[in-house]
């Protein structure tokens, strides 16, 4: 009898991402405390991750924290430290993206090494089925410019909230104030 090699799903989320879910304008998804919990749960099994300059973008706002900063300080542990693997990946990202980098910005952006992270977790257990590295980020998948051109040109899948919440089943209605 032989066990099917499945793949496993990692989701890698984007600033973006993580902003979204922390809004509360009439026209952007309100989130109940429920599934806050989820995301930490699915954070501590790995099925959520992100990168360490993600969470720097978003802990940045620390002298007046909103929600999000807030609920992310005491989560640093998942959110992943670049390595020799992410390093390789930059150049082949950089030079069909180089739209991903603002080099007017004084900080490092996350952008590029969200997506070499993503790469590298795709590459993570090959002999047991390997990884799937999925892109959780709320930018136009229009653009030839953003993230979701430099995951489909990479073989990365991209997704927003909206195809995340349906993927893991919660069907999650926009819900207005």
């Amino acid at each position: 009898m032989s066990a099917a090699i499945s793949s496993r799903k990692i989701y890698c989320f984007d600033t973006s991402a993580f902003v979204t879910l922390s809004r509360t304008d009439e026209n952007i998804i309100q989130i109940p405390g429920a599934l806050w919990e989820l995301l930490e749960k699915m954070m501590q099994n790995g099925e959520v991750i992100s990168h360490k300059l993600v969470f720097e973008e978003i802990s940045s706002n620390s002298k007046k924290p909103d929600f999000i900063t807030k609920w992310v300080m005491d989560k640093e542990r998942f959110f992943i430290n670049r390595t020799q693997t992410q390093l390789d990946s930059i150049p082949k990202i950089v030079s069909n993206f180089p739209g991903l980098i603002d080099p007017l910005r004084e900080h490092e952006q996350a952008d590029i090494w969200l997506i070499a992270l993503a790469v590298e977790r795709a590459q993570d257990n090959p002999l047991f089925g390997g990884n799937t590295a999925i892109v959780v980020s709320q930018e136009n998948p229009n653009s030839s410019k953003k993230i979701p051109a430099a995951c489909n040109f990479l073989g990365i899948k991209h997704m927003s909230l909206r195809e995340f919440f349906d993927e893991i089943g919660l069907g999650v209605e926009l819900i207005k104030r």
